[in-house]
């Protein structure tokens, strides 16, 4: 049996009439009674009894009857939610950030969603660069910023903005006014870093490697998981720390944190745009990225 079947039976055994079940199908009174013919024969019994009232559904008409106008309510609910779906509304996007752009850059693109798409639900998962490639690959979310390169075989990313690295200070600190320092001084300054698999931790590593220092070589007096308890360890004395430029923006307007340059380093990072490779994005998706990219580029 198909659809079409079904929609011109129920009309029959709702109104009592062929011809209007004809009517509603564009179809001749003949073509319909064929259909319901049909129909018959592929249930092997018989489902509308013609009488001079009109046609009335036999004991199993009723129960096909029941059954179709879920099937047909059921498909009905079925384009609603695709077009639903396709004019993003109410849909649900999940998406992730790592520490940096998922604190920083994602609730201005979230507020510019409000306007493009007022009926978009943005779910978001905040984690460090690791965490959120992971939970793409589970495909707990959809779209991903994260503050490190990734790999391509699994992942399509983009360059999505730069952000700049610094080594703070909090005012006061014995480093502040001056115009750099020596690469050596780092090995003996108390430093709080953030935890292995954050992008923030990848590039300072990288970087600190070109001038001959590994990260075990400094004195780590903590490692904290989030870029706002670093700058808080840093403001209550705690060490030094190198952290998003984003992060300490406020502080350093303020004056309440100082950012001081090692002599040879500058650190720089872009964020990335990423989604699983080789799969179709959601529209939701597809206007988040919209978005970002405007926001940030």
């Amino acid at each position: 049996m198909n659809l079409k079947q079904l929609e011109i039976f129920v009309t029959i055994a709702t109104t009592g009439s062929f011809s209007k079940g004809a009517e509603a199908a564009c179809i001749t009174q003949s073509t319909a009674s064929q259909h319901i013919a049909t129909l018959e024969d592929l249930c092997g019994v018989r489902l509308l009894d013609r009488t001079g009232r009109g046609a009335f559904p036999t004991e199993a008409g009723k129960i096909l009857l029941d059954h179709a106008q879920q099937v047909i309510k059921s498909l009905k609910e079925t384009e609603q939610a695709i077009l639903q779906f396709r004019q993003v509304d109410g849909v649900e996007l999940c998406i992730g950030g790592s520490t940096i752009p998922g604190t920083y850059l994602l609730p201005k693109a979230i507020a510019a969603l409000r306007t493009g798409a007022p009926g978009l639900i943005v779910s978001v998962e905040i984690g460090d660069s690791g965490e959120i490639l992971a939970k793409l690959m589970d495909e707990r979310i959809e779209i991903g910023i994260v503050g490190s390169a990734v790999n391509e075989k699994q992942f399509t990313s983009e360059p999505l903005g730069y952000d700049e690295i610094l080594l703070v200070v909090r005012n006061g600190h014995h480093w502040c006014g001056r115009a750099e320092i020596h690469a050596e001084e780092l090995l003996r300054e108390p430093i709080i870093m953030r935890e292995k698999g954050s992008g923030t931790n990848d590039v300072v590593d990288a970087a600190l490697r070109q001038l001959g220092i590994k990260v075990s070589d400094l004195r780590v007096c903590a490692t904290i998981s989030s870029s706002e308890a670093v700058k808080q360890a840093v403001l209550a004395d705690c060490g030094v720390a190198f952290i998003s430029e984003l992060a300490v923006r406020e502080e350093l307007k303020l004056g309440k944190l100082v950012s001081v340059k090692p002599a040879g380093l500058t650190i720089t990072r872009s964020f990335y745009l990423v989604h699983r490779k080789g799969r179709t994005l959601s529209p939701a998706a597809e206007i988040f990225c919209r978005m970002i990219r405007k926001e940030i580029l």
